[in-house]
This record gives C-alpha cells, sequence and structure tokens, in this order.
C-alpha cells in the first residue's frame, strides 16, 4: 500500500496525490517509489543513487535523490559542496572547481571512487575511479544529461571586475560551441605575442611593422569571440527577461560593449581602429583592443546591478544567469540539465526564496544545498548529511 504524507523526507520523494510530476503542493503527497508502477510513469534522465567513497571528505557514503527538487541539508563544512562537486564531475567530466583531480581523492587514500544510478527508461550505472596519481578510469561526460552548477561565489560575476563577466560568458558559449575554447585559446596565443611585440618596438628592438604584423589575427580570432559573445547574449537575454518579468523584478538587462567598436564585421573600418590605438599601446605597453577589454554590464529594471541593487537582488540575478545558461544548453545541446544549487536560498527573504524555489519546481531535477529546513522546503525530497561520512 502507498504510504501518504504531508511533505517528504530524507528517506522518501514526493508526488502530489494523483500526479506524478513532482510539484511542491500543499496537502497530500504519494510516494512513487513505494509502487513500482508509479514510478516507472517518472520521466527520464534523473539520477536515483550515488555513491561516493573516499572522496575529498567523504569516507562511504550514499544517497537516494528524486525527480523534482531535492533539498541537502547539513552545517557548515560537512560536505554539501562535495557533494555537488561529485556529480557535476559525474555529468561534466569535470569539477566546477578544481582542474586537478588529484584534490578529491581523500588525504591518506589511493583512489577515490564516485558510482551512480541514473534512470533513462532503464537504470544505467555509471562508475568512475580517481586515482592519487591523477589517472581516471570510467566514462567521463554522460551523453543524454548535462548539469548546470550555482555556487555562493557566482554573485562576484556582478559584483567584481569586467574579467570575471567575460569568463562567465565565454562558459555560457564553450558549453554550446565546441570550437570556442580553441578560439580562446587562438586569440590569447595571439595577443601575447602582440604584447611582446609591442614592448620589443616601445624599446626600440623592432620596427612597427613588427606589432602591426599581428593585427589581422587579432581582428580576425577577436571578431569571432565577439560574435559568438553576441549570440550567446541574445539567448540570455530572451530567458533572464522572461524570468525578470515573471517573477515580478522587472527587466533583466544584458548590455554588451566591445572595444573594437560597433562595425566589428568590418574588417576596414576595425583595422583602422586598431592602427588608431597604436600610439595608446606603446605608451602603456600592452593590447587596448580586442575582446579582452570589452565589458557586460546587468541592469534590473533599469538599476545597474553592480552598483545600485542589493546583496539580494545581486544574487537573484545570477541565478537567473545560471537557470538561463541552464535552458540555453538544453537548446544547444540536446541535453537535459540537473541543477546543483549550492546555498541558493541563504541572503535572500522569505518571497524571494519562494520565487527561487517555484522556479527550481519547473526542472526535471534539481539538487540544493541549504543549513536550514525552512518552511519553504516543505513538499521536496530532503537529505540530511549527518554521521559518519557526511562530510
Amino acid at each position: 500500500m502507498d504510504r501518504w504524507r504531508e511533505d517528504g523526507d530524507q528517506h522518501n520523494g514526493v508526488l502530489e496525490a494523483g500526479n506524478n510530476k513532482g510539484k511542491r503542493r500543499r496537502g497530500l503527497h504519494v510516494y512513487y517509489h513505494a509502487n513500482p508502477v508509479i514510478r516507472r510513469k517518472r520521466k527520464r534522465d534523473v539520477i536515483e543513487h550515488i555513491r561516493l567513497h573516499n572522496y575529498r571528505n567523504y569516507t562511504d557514503r550514499q544517497l537516494r535523490f528524486e525527480q523534482g527538487i531535492n533539498a541537502v541539508i547539513a552545517g557548515n563544512g560537512r560536505g554539501k559542496t562535495n557533494l555537488l562537486e561529485a556529480l557535476f564531475y559525474l555529468i561534466q567530466g569535470r569539477s566546477m572547481r578544481t582542474s586537478d583531480v588529484r584534490e578529491m581523492v581523500r588525504n591518506g587514500e589511493e583512489e577515490a571512487v564516485i558510482e551512480a544510478n541514473i534512470y533513462k527508461g532503464r537504470e544505467i550505472r555509471i562508475r568512475n575511479v580517481i586515482r592519487r596519481g591523477g589517472e581516471v578510469e570510467g566514462k567521463r561526460q554522460i551523453r543524454d544529461i548535462g548539469a548546470v552548477s550555482f555556487q555562493p561565489d557566482d554573485i562576484w560575476m556582478v559584483k567584481g571586475g569586467p574579467e570575471l563577466r567575460r569568463k562567465y560568458l565565454d562558459e555560457v558559449v564553450a558549453e554550446t560551441k565546441r570550437s570556442y575554447r580553441e578560439v580562446l585559446r587562438e586569440y590569447q596565443r595571439t595577443l601575447k605575442q602582440r604584447n611582446e611585440a609591442i614592448r620589443a618596438v616601445r624599446k626600440g628592438l623592432k620596427e612597427r611593422e613588427f606589432m602591426r604584423f599581428w593585427n589581422p589575427m587579432l581582428y580576425m580570432n577577436g571578431k569571432s569571440i565577439v560574435e559568438e559573445r553576441g549570440a550567446a547574449l541574445k539567448e540570455l537575454q530572451r530567458e533572464m527577461t522572461r524570468l525578470g518579468e515573471k517573477w515580478g523584478k522587472g527587466e533583466i538587462e544584458l548590455k554588451y560593449y566591445t572595444s573594437m567598436g560597433d562595425e566589428t564585421g568590418d574588417e576596414e573600418k576595425t583595422m583602422e581602429r586598431i592602427r588608431k590605438m597604436e600610439e595608446a599601446e606603446l605608451r602603456r605597453g600592452v593590447s587596448l583592443i580586442g575582446p579582452h577589454r570589452d565589458e557586460l554590464l546587468l541592469f534590473l529594471a533599469g538599476k545597474n546591478v553592480r552598483r545600485e541593487c542589493s546583496q539580494g537582488e545581486q544574487k537573484l540575478v545570477t541565478i537567473a544567469w545560471r537557470l538561463a545558461q541552464a535552458r540555453q544548453m538544453e537548446g544547444g545541446t540536446g541535453r537535459r540539465m540537473l541543477l546543483l544549487m549550492d546555498d541558493c536560498l541563504s541572503e535572500l527573504d522569505e518571497e524571494n526564496r519562494r520565487t527561487v524555489l517555484d522556479e527550481l519546481d519547473e526542472w526535471e531535477q534539481a539538487i540544493l544545498t541549504t543549513t536550514d529546513d525552512s518552511d519553504e522546503l516543505a513538499g521536496t525530497h530532503r537529505i540530511w548529511l549527518d554521521g559518519e561520512g557526511g562530510g
């Protein structure tokens, strides 16, 4: 017989009575795993179970997830972020925190193991082994599922300097354009060579033609980057505008300013613009034009998010960015997105916490972390990290 309760707990996911879509609602809910017939009605591409063995501060821990919102609840330093990192690594084939996989192996151990069951019409088991020497055994990426991770430090996208916003924008482009990372690398190589040429001319070691040699490559690679960023921003703008209006916060607006000018596609005009910067570049000793100098500004209801918005508003805009990124990745790759939301409810008032949770409820599966078991989490699948191995 199916069991009924008002909300979820750490052992059981919940579904609204008579509805297996996993929405958070007041009233009675049914545990869909209790009935195998109900269980098979759920949608595909859901992480069901994970085991972490000697992974960072986990010795050996198994956790189960449900469709819809999963709330991981624990105090600080208990392993919440480590859990999200393991899920991100399992799905994306890389960490969102480090490029050195050896950091994921628990101190004093020789290897870490991440195992997971994924429901894709049938259960599929994925296993990765990360060894102390940096070797990885197992599948590095899941084909039909992707992940987007929100982290508390993401707020520096709006609070920090333009280089951080460029980095976040480039991340969005790279997730849907496989060749984009190589374009960025080629641009950085060209930029490095051109800067060295500028310094050589400045010291009188070379003629100006030596630095001008790099201008065509700076233009071509720079043009590609600016165009790809612009295309990505159009998609992000559409979704973030929708979210801002849906949430009753007003329009979220993205404005991109490029040092290469408004007519980047006009090679003659842009090359002339580059030549006009020569004197200033020789004085400064670096390249002063190109996508490495561009700026992205964000506005909420006409207010500059960095300068005029509160901490809570800044966080809400950053969350909207990550959600828009996830929608863009779904459309661009055809992969279903898992949302990994680390401490996304802190610094938000009750109204905005409910706004975020209602939005997460629209996704197939979301896993968030929090230090508090608040009333807003009623109806979610709650997981408490406590005891040995909890982090």
